[in-house]
């Protein structure tokens, strides 16, 4: 994992998204929705008990576990597919990032 910005050179725990600025914002964004919408499927599709908590099904486990150990290189098509339309989203964000003002 990096541990300083690539831009500045910063701690990215010590303040090298508050030195972008606004630059980071659209990032920011677009990753909460990420994150959001993926919490709202999980929890759509995952059984509720009556003491709140969710459970995860043993099929959706075990065919999550194997996409995390496996290389994007080994993915199926239709898992490929999905990292593809998720970089589609954030690689506008990061061009309009690497222009120079």
């Amino acid at each position: 994992m990096r541990e300083n910005c690539i831009d500045c050179g910063k701690p990215l725990g010590e303040g090298a998204l508050i030195e972008h600025g606004d630059k980071c914002v659209d990032c920011l964004m677009q990753e909460d929705e990420r994150w959001s919408h993926w919490m709202r499927y999980l929890f759509q599709i995952c059984p509720k008990h009556t003491d709140g908590s969710t459970c995860i099904p043993p099929l959706l486990v075990d065919r999550w576990m194997r996409q995390a150990h496996t290389a994007y290189a080994n993915l199926s098509e239709q898992e490929k597919q999905s990292d593809r339309d998720e970089v589609a989203k954030i690689l506008p964000i990061i061009k309009a990032y690497a222009k120079p003002e």
